[in-house]
């Protein structure tokens, strides 16, 4: 999803809450479960002056963490007092150190492991000038549609599916099985394409195909128009929103864009905010808008604003996910 570009750190914030602990404001959604599916990876996140290749930094700071899509929008979930639950995939020796991370951050995981394949990975390497990321799908590029419990299903009110090592493995085939599999039940379901490229090496055509069955789509910008092939935002948010119910497009400091069947798109705008780290903001913002659209689905407006102001508290910390 689309996130702002990076600005100088400011003031400092105030402290968050504890993980797993609403606070006031915060109680749309309480007694809804939210089961995640999708990818949890290790991160190598470093900050630099270099602008060119062959340049040694000494003074870079490199920081170790936990990232991927799934996990993030988990702990986000976590932190606003949600019940969640995650479904992912990791290296067999990675197993112990990912579920307590989650479950420190109130996560119930349902971690699988593959002792064929390491723990998915991303570098991400930021300057001044902007971002540029490296993955490695590994285990999270066979999370597959079979990993996800009939009885977490069972329970769960909300199913949201993201990550691009997830659905960039497998083609357009597993992500209509996952869209199939986590929309048998009840729940209402929903889906970050998480990547452009994703789209592209999928194919927009069947990427779209695939998503019979999903409730609420949450593109950026860039992967709106690459689904579409439109030559404008509107053309696409029509366009997906006759595949789509509802349409959840995110521009960076533009804010979002909502998209529904026979109405206009409405925009909703950023909550200002303090930029240390872009790093899962998309994330971040799903995060918020699934909590208060739970119990409330015709408001949508209301949860886009809610999703802008998680994103904005996560642009104060490095890594994506919040402080525990």
């Amino acid at each position: 999803m689309s996130i702002p570009p990076e600005r100088p750190a400011g003031p400092s914030r105030p402290e968050a809450p504890r993980a797993g602990r609403a606070v006031a404001g915060r109680r749309r959604g309480a007694g809804k479960r939210f089961l995640v599916v999708g990818d949890v990876l290790d991160g190598v996140l470093v900050q630099t002056t270099a602008t060119s290749m062959g340049v040694h930094d000494p003074a870079a700071v490199i920081r170790h963490r936990p990232v991927g899509a799934a996990g993030n929008t988990a702990t986000w979930l976590g932190w606003l007092g949600a019940q969640v639950d995650l479904v992912g995939r990791v290296g067999v020796d990675d197993v112990y150190r990912h579920e307590r991370a989650l479950g420190d951050a109130g996560v119930r995981a349902h971690i699988r492991y593959d002792a064929r394949s390491t723990t998915g990975a991303v570098v991400s390497v930021r300057n001044a000038v902007g971002r540029t990321a490296m993955s490695d799908p590994a285990a999270s590029g066979v999370l597959s549609a079979d990993d996800v419990p009939a009885d977490l299903l069972s329970r769960a009110d909300i199913v949201h599916l993201t990550g691009s090592a997830m659905l960039g493995g497998g083609g357009a085939d597993r992500i209509a099985a996952l869209v199939a599999r986590v929309g048998s039940g009840s729940a209402r379901v929903s889906l970050d394409p998480s990547s452009a490229a994703v789209v592209r090496s999928v194919g927009p055509a069947a990427f779209l195909d695939a998503l019979d069955g999903v409730d609420v789509l949450f593109p950026s910008e860039q992967e709106a128009l690459a689904l579409t092939d439109a030559s404008t935002l509107p053309d696409a948010i029509r366009a997906l929103t006759d595949r789509v119910p509802l349409v959840v497009v995110t521009c960076g400091q533009e804010g979002v864009l909502l998209g529904r069947r026979g109405r206009s798109p409405q925009r909703v705008p950023a909550t200002p905010a303090t930029v240390v780290d872009t790093l899962g903001a998309g994330d971040a913002f799903a995060a918020g808008f699934l909590r208060a659209w739970a119990t409330d689905p015709v408001r949508v407006g209301a949860a886009a604003r809610e999703g802008t102001r998680v994103a904005a508290r996560a642009l104060g910390f490095v890594g994506g996910r919040p402080p525990v």
